[in-house]
């Protein structure tokens, strides 16, 4: 098996202590232990996400979060404004076009974000209020939206405004009730520094009356049976429970730390690396950068696919690379969660080298 370290935009690497949390023994599900795990996980993530609102967790992928939220939000008569800025953005309009809900797309060159103003344009050509679908972070391309002004628009368009926060999380501010976010979704494997296994949405009043008034059917994902089974500090279904042990060792190094200083960390972090890629000359791909990931451009027609796999094979080190059109053209650095700048230093230098080498 190989053994290397990530620097990929999640999972992450991951700390010792949050990994030992894997091997505890397992408790029953539909006991009070549980629900005080459940509990201590909310009350925490409560204070990084800035919110009072109900939070659900699921075992499942972020993407399963993503179709929770919105199978919960949308009936069948509903539109959905989707600001798609890369392929998690186009994760939105798939879950939309599956669920045969009428969309209207708003897409933009990856790199770019869907600008506040463009948002308040398009909404003023629309008959209806619509439930607004963005991307917080979009891990395809690196690219940081405008949530705080796009949330200011929503509600005063009386649109319920739904943010995919997966990759940006504890790494990029996103003050859910501050910034209007009626649904906030993220998940365990990005900054929060732990295993896959376990997503979340955060619901305000708001949402939920939309929610329990009508919506699409689903059963995994009904909020008549999260919202059941949230009132007995419970999930409706079997979770991964291990993986909710290392998810609130996560909470818990991020509150020991201090939120406010662990997004000045990610905000050094990512200035430190930005500046590396540029004296590197080479371009980032992003208008706005995240700082939970660092997204940059080839050059001289180079393919970052090979360069990935000479740096993994030869040291151990793993980047990724770019995704549908952008494979092969560009490179990205995860460097959400529990890394340092000495460490990515050393990982850069290393990339460095072999991009020098293999340019001839």
């Amino acid at each position: 098996m190989d053994n290397y370290t990530l620097f990929t935009p999640g999972p992450v690497d991951i700390p010792d202590e949050i990994n030992r949390e894997m091997n505890k023994p397992l408790i029953y599900h539909r006991e009070n232990r549980f629900a005080q795990l459940l509990d201590e996980i909310g009350n925490k993530l409560k204070q990084i996400l800035q919110t009072k609102n109900r939070i659900y967790f699921l075992t499942a992928s972020g993407t399963g979060a993503m179709e929770a939220a919105s199978t919960n939000i949308l009936s069948a008569n509903d539109e959905a404004l989707i600001l798609v800025c890369g392929k998690f953005g186009e994760r939105w309009a798939e879950i939309c076009d599956m669920h045969k809900i009428k969309t209207h797309i708003m897409k933009v060159e990856f790199g770019k974000t869907v600008t506040p103003d463009a948002v308040e344009a398009k909404l003023k050509t629309l008959n209806r209020p619509v439930v607004i679908f963005t991307t917080l972070t979009e891990t395809s391309t690196g690219a940081l939206s405008d949530i705080k002004a796009t949330g200011d628009i929503a509600r005063r368009h009386d649109c319920l405004f739904v943010v995919d926060g997966i990759a940006g999380l504890a790494a990029d501010p996103c003050p859910q009730d501050e910034w209007y976010i009626d649904v906030l979704i993220g998940a365990s494997q990005k900054a929060f520094m732990s295993p896959p296994g376990i997503s979340f949405y955060s619901v305000n009043d708001r949402a939920y009356q939309k929610m329990m008034k009508d919506h699409l059917p689903n059963y995994y994902f009904s909020i008549e049976l999260a919202e059941k089974y949230y009132q007995k500090g419970q999930t409706p279904f079997t979770p991964a429970i291990n993986v909710l042990f290392a998810f609130r060792k996560g909470v818990d190094m991020i509150i020991d730390k201090g939120i406010d200083k662990n997004l000045k960390n990610h905000r050094e972090i990512g200035d430190f690396v930005r500046k590396r890629v540029k004296k590197m000359g080479l371009e980032l791909l992003p208008e706005q950068p995240s700082n939970a990931l660092t997204v940059f451009k080839m050059n001289d027609n180079q393919d970052s696919t090979e360069i990935i796999r000479v740096v993994k094979e030869r040291y151990n080190i793993l980047f990724a690379n770019g995704q549908a059109e952008l494979r092969g053209k560009i490179i990205r650095i995860g460097h959400m969660g529990n890394y340092t700048i000495s460490k990515l230093d050393g990982a850069i230098n290393v990339m460095e080298s072999v991009i020098k080498e293999l340019r001839g």
